[in-house]
């Protein structure tokens, strides 16, 4: 490494911790100076709990606050009289495994003494270039002060994560709960952010008490918050979960424009970096990608339609899906909890900002229907409470859909949901029992996702409850 890139390198580490300079950075850094101004107060738990000289994985799509939250983790960090000099930050978009290597074996940091350990905090390291996991696994196996060191390390694909986090076998120290994701924000913290008074006294349900005695208690108790919650997840809809789209829900602005640009760039230049198509071409594709939501995805008639062949199809779905924009709901197979080999998965979008990006880009362009929506992220919640429950996020065979022997679709069905099943009805008016008719035919007590109804009278069939009093109860 030339001595003068050696020089680069140090001096951009010691530009990106200025807590080596100031005990008051926080109040100058630009992230945390945004999100303090964007009128809502948001600390995700993702990194608190860390437990020193293990190695972290913080995974989760891009934009969705991971460098805000390592900041705020080195805040809580140097409040709890951790040395400053001793936490280094490193942001490697853009680098080489060369270069990684390189600052954590020979760039000089501050002097710490002899009994500190560093902690290292290393964003978005699936951008590096060249076999990072091996460099990090090197360096925890014979560069002492890095093995010693805390470490948490972020990234945006599943993955190359994955294969990561399976060569860092037995080098990742004696924390239990060493792999997080962050999500975009949940619906039970999106209400708690919008009404002061929101009713956080109702204790969130266990996945498997959804059409319980317990349930049918909690429902009642949320029973005056009804106005707010409908009003609420329509709202959720269409802002969904960013950060920056909840703080403009708070102030009553648009989504920015800029903001809504940004995911569509993390997508046509970051998801599908490889992908010789056209910026048109990558629109029509996502366009038709998120309006067959809720149904089987043909990939040959996707490719069809957008002029690529299904093969491409598939390897771009998977580009979306490792990226965290998207996620998998396989078909249920007749007699295990397990994905139908060779079945069309349902496609669908992490959050409604992903999902409505091509209209709101282009409003010219079908907007998401409301009932694909509120499917969408009832189906998000349940997988937000299962992840929370520590099951991880990048599997798909624990949340499935259920075709019965007349061809009907149950859309959520799961072990973890006891006994229960969960369809999106976003309807206002008795209709529901019809379409209850299909629930109560199978092995499932039926829960169906309305936008204001609630009837819970018959403990042995189907009931009918508003999306909103679901979501807040299940979602984190």
């Amino acid at each position: 490494m030339a001595h003068t890139k050696l020089g680069l390198l140090t001096q951009e580490i010691a530009d990106l911790n200025p807590w080596w300079r100031s005990a008051a950075w926080a109040n100058d850094d630009p992230d945390l100076r945004q999100a303090r101004d964007s009128g809502i107060v948001y600390e995700a738990d993702t990194l608190r709990d860390l437990a020193p000289g293990s190695l972290y994985v913080l995974r989760g799509p891009r934009r969705v606050g991971k460098t805000v939250a390592s900041k705020q983790a080195i805040v809580r960090l140097t409040a709890d009289a951790i040395p400053r000099l001793s936490i280094v930050r490193v942001a490697v978009d853009g680098w080489s495994a060369n270069d990684l290597r390189t600052v954590i074996q020979n760039v000089t940091l501050p002097q710490i003494g002899d009994d500190a350990r560093r902690w290292w905090f290393i964003d978005e390291i699936t951008s590096v270039s060249g076999d990072w996991p091996a460099t990090i696994k090197w360096l925890r196996d014979n560069h002492r002060p890095f093995r010693d060191a805390t470490v948490v390390i972020t990234g945006s694909s599943a993955s190359r994560l994955t294969e990561a986090i399976g060569l860092w076998a037995g080098r990742r120290g004696s924390a239990a709960d060493v792999d997080r994701t962050m999500l975009p924000i949940g619906f039970r913290t999106f209400v708690n952010l919008l009404v002061p008074g929101a009713p956080q006294h109702v204790d969130r349900l266990a996945l498997a008490d959804l059409h319980s005695r317990v349930a049918h208690d909690a429902y009642d108790e949320l029973l005056p918050w009804l106005a707010d919650l409908t009003r609420l997840w329509d709202r959720y809809l269409l802002y969904g979960g960013f950060p920056v789209a909840v703080a403009a829900t708070r102030r009553g602005a648009p989504i920015p424009a800029g903001f809504i640009d940004d995911i569509f760039n993390v997508i046509f230049r970051d998801v599908f970096h490889d992908s010789q198509a056209s910026e048109t071409t990558t629109t029509d594709f996502f366009t038709r990608v998120v309006q067959g939501m809720g149904s089987p995805a043909n990939l040959r008639e996707i490719g069809e339609t957008v002029g690529m062949s299904h093969q491409t199809v598939g390897r771009h779905v998977a580009h979306l899906n490792n990226a965290y924009l998207t996620w998998l709901c396989p078909q249920k197979h007749d007699r295990s909890w397990l994905p139908l080999p060779k079945s069309q998965a349902k496609i669908y979008a992490i959050d409604p900002l992903v999902a409505r990006l091509p209209h709101l880009r282009r409003p010219a362009r079908a907007d998401v229907d409301p009932t694909i929506l509120n499917e969408m992220m009832l189906g998000v919640a349940v997988r937000r409470a299962a992840a929370a429950l520590g099951q991880s996020w990048s599997g798909d065979e624990f949340l499935f859909y259920h075709r019965t022997p007349a061809r009907k679709e149950i859309d959520f069905v799961s072990q973890l949901l006891g006994g229960a099943a969960i369809e999106g009805k976003f309807i206002e008016d008795g209709t529901w029992k019809s379409d209850a008719a299909t629930a109560d035919a199978s092995n499932w007590r039926g829960l169906l996702g309305t936008r204001n109804v609630l009837d819970t009278s018959d403990p042995e069939k189907a009931w009918a409850v508003p999306s909103g009093m679901l979501a807040y109860l299940i979602d984190t």
